[in-house]
């Protein structure tokens, strides 16, 4: 029988699994950006079981038992995501996902990354991102830029803005993420309360170089979810620059 005392299920968002690790302790790639802003570090401090759960996970995540336990747990053919909370801390980790994801076929793992940053790390990520089951999105915003690193082009680019705008080195089919989306949502209403044009106020289509989230595009989309859009859980398709 599965196991899920370290694994969590997905929410009605995502309906995804995910192991997850404690957040910023775990994120060596974090930035000013994106520190601030971290949604799991605010469950953490808000919900205290929470936060003991990754601290738990992490302790698994250091041990030799590690990747057997999630050999061996994690659902059959579902969509993983390797951290709602937390990164790719150090290379030898990244290594020991790639022994989870060789072992699994049947699972189709993502994950978004700002660990791309390091060198060791990145050379270990393109190792697991080469596995036909493996998707790693790579996390960018204004501190990261651009990424230069080897290969990166081949990768998604999932940039985080937080006023709505996005640089011109952004790809058609890149993806677009709100800081601040549930806010962008609230805005609406409270101009169709206010018997204004919330299209006017908070615009659902953007003219930026890259796909804003469905989600995150201001109107609630019924049975939404992660698994079901699958834009961030499957691989990219050939990337172009517009």
């Amino acid at each position: 029988m599965t196991n899920l005392h370290h694994i969590s299920r997905g929410n009605s968002k995502t309906e995804c699994f995910s192991f997850d690790l404690p957040a910023r302790d775990t994120c060596p790639g974090m930035t000013k950006e994106c520190g601030p802003k971290c949604y799991a570090a605010t469950l953490m401090r808000i919900y205290p079981a929470v936060a003991t759960k990754y601290a738990r996970n992490l302790k698994l995540a250091n041990s030799p038992e590690f990747v057997e336990y999630m050999i061996a747990n994690i659902p059959a053919d579902c969509q993983f995501r390797i951290h709602v909370s937390g990164d790719f801390k150090d290379a030898d980790y990244v290594h020991k996902w790639i022994q989870i994801c060789r072992y699994r076929p049947d699972v189709t793992f993502y994950a978004y990354t700002r660990s791309w940053q390091l060198p060791e790390i990145w050379k270990a990520i393109r190792a697991l991102h080469s596995f036909s089951n493996v998707n790693v999105n790579l996390s960018v915003d204004d501190e990261t830029g651009k990424p230069r690193v080897y290969n990166a082009k081949a990768y998604r680019w999932c940039y985080l803005t937080h006023n709505d705008s996005a640089p011109d080195w952004m790809r058609a089919d890149d993806i677009i993420f709100r800081s601040n989306y549930s806010g962008h949502k609230r805005r609406r209403k409270n101009a169709e309360k206010k018997q204004l044009d919330p299209d006017t106020v908070a615009p659902l289509i953007h003219k930026l170089v890259g796909v804003v989230c469905p989600l995150e595009r201001g109107r609630d989309i019924p049975n939404f979810s992660c698994a079901k859009c699958r834009l961030c859980v499957d691989k990219p398709k050939v990337l172009q620059h517009v």
